[in-house]
Parts: C-alpha cells; structure tokens; sequence
C-alpha cells in the first residue's frame, strides 16, 4: 500500500501536525486500536512528518533526503523496537529487534496493518513465544540518550508493547523524562496488557477500526478487486485492514459461490455431488478453510438480523440479499442458530488440524439434517 492515511484517520493526523507545528508533541503517546486498524500507519506518518526538513503545511515535502529515508524505514534518528524470537546463532537474552530489523522493514512497507500473528510467520516462529527483552530495553535506554544523526529529532516507535511485561519497568525514567526533542510512540492493541506505570506516563491515542466503506474503496482502488469479491473480503475482515490484505493474498476462491452450492447439494444430499464438492472444499488450503467457513458464518450473521428486524444489514451483497430472501421459507430463527453453531465450531476444528474431508463430510450431513428439519444428531468425526 501507499503511504497515505485512510480518509478516516486524517483528523488524528491532522491534530497530531498541529501540534508538531506549536512545538507542543507529547513526549510520550501510546496509539491503541484493535488489529488491523492504522494506528502504526498513523505512527509512521506522523514520525516522518516530524523529521520533514521541509513542511508543507500538514505534509511531508516527499523529497528532502529525511523524507526519502523515512519513507523507506532507513533514518538513521528514527528506531524501531518490536517482539522477536530468538535469532539462529544467537542467545535468546541477546537477540534484539536489530537482529530482525530488514524483514521487519520490508514486512511494513508491503502492509503497515501487519498482525502478530503475520510477522511470526514471517520469522518461521512455529510455537516460539515472542517477548521484547531486558537487552532491548538496555539498548533503548543508551539509543536514546545519545545525540541525534541529522535530524533534530529522535524517535522511537514500539510495536505491541505489551510484549515488554515487567521488563518495561526499566524503560519509566527514559519515558517520563526523555532528552530533549526525543519521542516515544508506543503502537498498542491491548492497554490492559501494559504496566500502569507506563500508561500515567503517556498520552492515548484511539485510533478506530477500519470502516467498511474505506475498506472496500482501498480493496477496489489499490489492489483492483471486483466489487463482488471485495465486499466478501470486507464483510470476514470485519475492520482489521490487515486480515484483508492477507486474504488477497491468500484466497482465490468466490466463497458466496462455494456456500451456497455447498448449501444447496448438503440439502439435496446426493452422495456423488456432495463427494464432489467436498473434495473441492478439501484441497484449498487450511487458510481458505478457515475463511470459507467464516465467510458462512458472517453471511449467516447478516441473514439472521434480516429475519429479526426485516432489514437489510449493510454487508449483504444484492446477490446475497437475494438468496437470503428465497431462504426465509426453508431457514427460520432457530435454525439460523444451528448453523452458526455448526459453522462456529467446525472453524475451532479446522484451526486443529482436523481431516478436512471428514469434518466437510460430517459438517454436510448436519446442514442437511438441518435445513430439512430432521432431529440433529452429532456426527462423530
């Protein structure tokens, strides 16, 4: 993506520039949101507005030589900090966000809405637990308090700070009295995970979840998604900018298309084109999986609000909104509530590695049931 903000978002930029502009910066300011929401976007281009050699107005000039290295996540006055794993070859008590800093560099610049869970893949984490340690904290404290490269300025941006547990204790004084022209920025999604003491000592940002609307403008203007698919993507992003990114990636699939044929033929409950399908649901990835069935479970989210307040939720799709209409004489309230059981836990059970095959085929066996108002029996996988 490019560097500019969601629409949404410019109002806590623009207060952010304006006090840039009256030399009045916090010294310290934690910018929180759920996942997936811009708040590191929002960091990113507030830390580069900062070190612009020559503002325009609210904006960066874009070519002074502090605005090429920013932009690029090179400026030698502007740190970077995040959880790590540790480094092949290395101790884990030595291993620091330096050791990772060129994947992390090119993971941000492709997706700024990165996710936890995004950048321990990239690392090949398996079941290692990240953490941001007693030498990083160290490293900090000396970055710090050291003079600055070329610009006035220093900057430091901490990724998830709830990763530095009790060791951020050490960081209190640097971020209660930092040097002069020093600011921290903490990137946050869960405050209740960040020491107390850290929190009395900083200014809150809110940034908020991605809306719907923007989503979809970003999924069709930068990643030219036909309108169809984009909403889709939006309806199981669900405001996390991220999750959506990764599923452009990751699926191939019209799972509007998928469900509701797999709807159809487990109602039909004809064996060779239930077989069929299934093997096709099979050989997607454990990813698309997952998504296909979460893509089931917000449409059945959708459709159960318009059967209780006979309204048109705003994710529905026209085709969507048309199905969910012929549906109404076969899917009533309580058996909405099923379905959202049934696709509900059989995420949880693809999440575990379970046969794909055999969780579609017992997943296709209970929807039919289902659907014909037969006594629901579990099937035993």
């Amino acid at each position: 993506m490019n560097n500019q903000l969601l629409p949404q978002d410019l109002n806590i930029y623009l207060k952010l520039a304006s006090l840039a502009q009256q030399g009045r910066i916090p010294h310290a300011m934690i910018c929180h949101g759920r996942q997936g929401s811009s708040k590191l976007a929002l960091a990113l281009k507030f830390s580069q507005y900062i070190v612009c050699e020559n503002k325009q107005g609210n904006e960066i000039c874009g070519s002074c030589p502090a605005c090429i290295k920013s932009t690029k996540m090179i400026h030698p006055d502007i740190h970077y900090v995040f959880p790590v794993i540790k480094k092949e070859g290395k101790k884990r008590m030595d291993t620091v966000s330096n050791d990772f800093l060129p994947q992390w560099r090119a993971s941000v610049l492709s997706n700024p809405y990165i996710s936890i869970r995004d950048w321990m893949k990239e690392l090949g984490a398996d079941n290692n637990q990240p953490n941001i340690n007693t030498k990083e904290c160290n490293e900090i404290i000396q970055k710090l308090s050291l003079q600055s490269y070329e610009s006035p300025y220093k900057i430091l941006i901490i990724w998830l700070p709830e990763y530095l547990g009790k060791e951020g204790n050490r960081l209190l004084k640097i971020i209660e009295e930092p040097t002069d022209n020093t600011y921290i920025i903490l990137i946050a999604e869960d405050l209740t995970r960040i020491l107390g003491t850290i929190l009395s000592r900083t200014q809150l940002i809110s940034v908020p979840p991605v809306r719907d609307g923007e989503m979809l403008q970003v999924l069709q203007d930068d990643y030219h998604l036909e309108a169809t698919r984009a909403s889709q993507i939006v309806s199981l992003a669900d405001g996390d900018m991220g999750a959506a990114i990764r599923m452009i990636r990751t699926t191939s699939q019209d799972y509007s298309q998928l469900l509701f044929q797999w709807i159809r033929r487990s109602y039909k409950s004809k064996p060779e084109d239930l077989t069929s399908l299934i093997n096709t649901i099979a050989n997607l990835g454990r990813e698309e999986q997952k998504n296909f069935l979460q893509y089931g479970l917000s449409f059945f989210r959708e459709y159960l609000f318009l059967i209780q307040t006979r309204k048109r939720g705003p994710r529905l799709t026209n085709e969507e909104y048309d199905i969910a209409l012929k549906m109404q004489s076969i899917v009533d309230m309580e058996k909405c509530y099923h379905i959202v059981e049934l696709l509900d836990e059989n995420i949880r059970n693809i999440s575990r590695n379970a046969h794909p095959k055999i969780t579609f085929m017992a997943m296709s066996m209970q929807m039919g049931a289902l659907l014909k108002g037969e006594d629901l029996s579990p099937v035993n996988i």
